[in-house]
């Protein structure tokens, strides 16, 4: 066990990572510890304790994670093929209804990807294609699930009586330590992942977010909880949960300034006026230009126009 008497903030300073500044880190914690090449075990393991199967072979298993999906302005997790199903595991925090409208999207881009859209569709021939698997690990606090939910595209139609049976889900497992106890034992990685989030939880009710991170990793290491990935990832580790924190606050700010908006009536000049004062309550709240874009979906003109002095 490593003698974390010691450990301070200065312990986290490997590779000079600037914790404050690296605002586009692009992984999460959980893309960390599933999502590379290197973690391939942790995912194929992940993959059995979903589906109750047994395979042991991590060459099978290929991962096809689109990095920057910029035209979704939205992060992915976690996608990979294996024995002809093709997997999209999202890690969520907050809960968002429209998790079925966002898999979707990102699956077609998947397959796009996959077969020649010019041509190959309009073969005479059915081309047959991965059978998808969309599952939304879910921690957030809110509880808005129970143990499971599935969730539907058809709750969104307009004309749900016109639909003729077309339908796409997201299934949102709750990964919070305590809860799908059974999940969380059969897959070790995961399990040791939902307490670290809980450690993490529990100090910063404590003290302020960065000091809480130091005290969840020395907890986690001194148990033998992921100790040898936070041994060697905890710079890492460190700034993820950082911008994920800040991620998390502006998304709550920014739901809540929206909420009037959403829910308001009026002339198109007074809705405009309306996301012009929410946007400058916003940036004084320190909430960057790229979150806002990201959780609004607005465009940047939009915003620009918005923006205006």
């Amino acid at each position: 066990m490593s003698n974390l008497s010691n450990f301070s903030n200065d312990d986290l300073t490997e590779n000079n990572v600037d914790y404050g500044a690296n605002r586009k880190y692009k992984d999460s914690l959980f893309r960390l510890l599933f999502g590379r090449e290197e973690n391939k075990p942790n995912l194929l393991d992940l993959y059995n304790a979903l589906n109750n199967s047994n395979y042991t072979n991590i060459d099978d298993l290929t991962i096809n994670t689109i990095d920057d999906v910029i035209y979704m302005k939205m992060k992915n997790d976690v996608s990979f093929i294996l024995d002809n199903q093709m997997v999209l595991l999202e890690h969520q925090s907050t809960y968002n209804p429209n998790m079925p409208l966002r898999g979707l999207l990102y699956f077609a881009r998947l397959y796009e990807g996959m077969i020649n859209i010019s041509k190959n569709i309009y073969y005479p021939k059915l081309i047959k294609i991965p059978t998808p698997q969309y599952i939304v690990l879910y921690n957030g606090t809110d509880r808005k699930i129970n143990s499971k939910k599935v969730l539907k595209l058809s709750d969104a139609f307009e004309m749900t009586d016109k639909t003729n049976g077309y339908e796409w889900t997201a299934t949102m497992i709750d990964i919070n330590y305590g809860k799908n106890q059974d999940l969380l034992l059969k897959c070790k990685k995961l399990g040791e992942y939902s307490y670290f989030v809980d450690c993490v939880r529990k100090y910063s009710a404590k003290m302020n977010f960065p000091k809480a991170i130091d005290e969840a990793v020395k907890e986690c290491i001194e148990k033998g909880v992921l100790a040898d990935f936070l041994k060697k990832h905890i710079a890492e580790v460190r700034t993820v949960l950082l911008t994920e924190f800040d991620e998390e606050k502006d998304y709550k700010i920014i739901a809540e300034g929206f909420k009037e908006l959403w829910i308001e009536e009026g002339e198109e000049k007074g809705r405009k006026e309306k996301l012009k004062e929410i946007i400058k309550n916003m940036l004084l709240n320190g909430i960057s230009k790229e979150n806002i874009i990201k959780f609004t979906g607005i465009s940047e003109k939009d915003f620009d126009e918005a923006n205006i002095n």
